[in-house]
């Protein structure tokens, strides 16, 4: 046999291979993949000290508006952005629907408030992130972080608070960012946030005193709330190293804090996720909605009008802001803006309207993860969510959304652990 027969022999074999012995064509390699642990870390911990860090500034001389805290607010989104989404078309048609929605609603409204806008915004992009963590180890290491950052300024408030307050003057800052009136301001508390200080006894250990200590969050509330976030995924990764240590961080946030509804969640949530995940998901569909209807109701058959601040007082302090609203309220379409903080509630209800609120419950409850034990996070953040809408709004404070977005996140898409 010649060399040219034999060659022709092989050229005919090689055009006689079947397609799936052909040599593979890989897609292009994401340059973003060995910095995604080190990204999320970043901007997790941006979102969690961006206000502490800006108030230390105003303090310092360099005021700030709102706009800065807006405009630090977008940059972290953004950052965020561009590690979030990739060529899955999910996030991206989920982002633009969302989006659309806010932006109809804007524009029946008349205004320019665009908060509801990032109100979507921030779970859609934190919650992608999250997914695209590579490993769970990845995602503990987050929190443990934000954790250790947040009690370690806690304790520096209130070891050291002389000192503490002459570089975080939290009213100021609060004043300069249009978040608060010169008149509000106490000589009780000082520098402090208004709740900063407890008026009555701690519930918490009360030989600690009457200050709550607020950390980078600059008000305990918040502060309270994030102990629960830390609460529930210590309580969820099980096999955790360091477990050990975030629930000591978040215990110790909530007895800082002196956050009786933070103990009281952290319950909530052990329920949750030992028990309650077993429960249908239509049922956790209409918890919410259940809850707006039973405030709604106590709204209207209760003939009380003053109230104090206790769990009983916050209860109907919400129901009467709930059904305060107009119609054009309840469907998010209001042009008036008015004060609805101390209900999460009424202010997803003026913000994003009953329609979105359905939607993007919905779309939370509903959606499928690649780990079927992340069901049981998602439902211990359900309840926490759930809970909080009655007597603050804060679920859409970026402070403590960025973390329990991306949680959830990393908790759906990470591979089951044998």
């Amino acid at each position: 046999m010649t060399a040219g027969m034999k060659a022709g022999m092989k050229a005919g074999l090689t055009i006689g291979l079947p397609p799936a012995a052909a040599p593979a064509i890989r897609p292009p390699a994401d340059w973003r993949a060995p910095y995604q642990g080190q990204a999320a870390l970043v901007v997790l911990t941006g979102a969690l000290v961006f206000n502490a860090a800006l108030c230390f500034l105003n303090t310092a001389g360099l005021p700030v508006s709102g706009g800065t805290v807006m405009g630090a607010e977008v940059a972290i989104i953004a950052v965020t952005l561009g590690f979030a989404l990739d060529e899955r078309p999910g996030p991206w048609l989920v982002l633009a629907g969302l989006v659309t929605y806010g932006l109809l609603l804007v524009t029946l409204r008349g205004n320019t408030d665009v908060k509801g806008i990032r109100d979507f915004l921030i779970p859609v992009v934190f919650y992608s992130l999250g997914r695209r963590s590579l490993a769970l180890r990845d995602a503990d290491r987050a929190v443990l972080a934000s954790g250790v950052i947040v009690v370690a300024m806690g304790l520096f408030e209130y070891g050291l608070f002389d000192i503490y307050q002459q570089y975080f003057n939290i009213v100021r800052y609060y004043v300069a960012r249009g978040s608060m009136s010169a008149s509000e301001i106490s000589e009780l508390t000082g520098s402090l946030f208004t709740s900063g200080i407890r008026p009555d006894s701690r519930t918490i250990l009360p030989f600690l005193g009457p200050h709550r200590v607020s950390s980078v969050f600059l008000e305990p509330v918040s502060a309270g709330n994030f102990g629960a976030v830390l609460f529930a995924w210590a309580l969820y990764r099980r096999t955790m190293r360091g477990r050990a240590w975030l629930f000591l961080c978040a215990a110790l946030t909530i007895i800082l804090a002196d956050a009786r509804f933070g103990a009281y969640v952290c319950v909530a949530i052990a329920g949750a996720m030992l028990v309650g995940y077993r429960l249908p998901r239509l049922l956790w569909f209409a918890l919410p909605f259940t809850i707006l209807l039973a405030l709604a109701i106590y709204g209207f058959e209760s003939i009380q009008v003053s109230w104090q601040n206790d769990i009983s007082g916050r209860l109907l302090w919400a129901a009467l802001l709930i059904t305060s609203l107009p119609p054009e309220g309840v469907w998010g379409i209001m042009a008036d803006k008015v004060f609805l903080s101390d209900s999460g509630y009424a202010y997803t209800l003026t913000q994003v309207g009953i329609a979105g609120a359905l939607a993007a419950w919905g779309l939370f409850v509903l959606m499928p993860a690649r780990n079927p034990d992340g069901w049981r996070l998602r439902c211990a953040m359900a309840i926490y969510l759930c809970l909080l809408l009655v007597i603050s709004d804060s679920p859409y404070s970026i402070k403590t959304a960025a973390l329990v977005w991306f949680m959830l996140g990393a908790a759906d898409g990470a591979e089951p652990e044998a």
